[in-house]
């Protein structure tokens, strides 16, 4: 039995650094309902294909490895965002403290737009390697929806028919498609 195959066995599904993201190498539960943009690499407005999401898919593939467990997803994403200056309490808070913090974030809304990336690859990597999504985890990518919806507001007004509006909201749209239906942990 092959590396992955044994991890897969644990529960655990994690992508061929050769092969990159793909179905093969995702949670069947994943697989099911991830459109196929989740897994173009180059895809900005898809969870894995901007470098923020990218990059924390790959640290959170490499946490449940060494024995991440899925309630501390959570803790883990807040130490991944360590620098970013994200209000405490952000993935737990109202959103209308995501949407505070993006206002008040103005021109420096490329540090919201890191994290609100950094949030939807912990929560959508959770069901890609796990096959289901922790309440808390789930949470996590709600806000980030917020913080991605308010930012496209933010920058409707500095910037009004901006060239890609419409394909960051399908992206966007996207992942509140497979957020609704992703199965619960168990």
């Amino acid at each position: 039995m092959g590396y992955l195959a044994r991890q897969q066995a644990r529960g655990i599904y994690v992508d061929d650094y050769d092969e990159g993201l793909a179905p093969a190498t995702s949670h069947p539960a994943f697989v099911a309902v991830a459109p196929e943009s989740f897994y173009d690499g180059a895809d900005e407005f898809a969870p894995f294909g901007n470098d923020d999401g990218h990059d924390v898919l790959g640290a959170l593939a490499d946490w449940y490895l060494a024995g991440g467990a899925d309630d501390d997803v959570p803790a883990f994403l807040v130490d991944a965002l360590t620098g970013y200056d994200v209000p405490d309490g952000m993935w737990a808070a109202d959103s209308d403290v995501a949407r505070a913090w993006v206002v008040a974030a103005d021109e420096d809304d490329h540090i919201v737009t890191a994290a609100a990336q950094t949030a939807v690859g912990v929560a959508l990597g959770q069901l890609k390697i796990r096959g289901h999504v922790t309440s808390a985890v789930r949470r996590i990518g709600w806000q980030a929806v917020t913080l991605h919806r308010t930012l496209a507001e933010q920058a409707e007004v500095r910037y009004p028919g901006r060239q890609h509006a419409a394909a960051s909201a399908a992206g966007v749209d996207a992942i509140v498609r497979v957020l609704t239906v992703a199965p619960s942990a168990p």
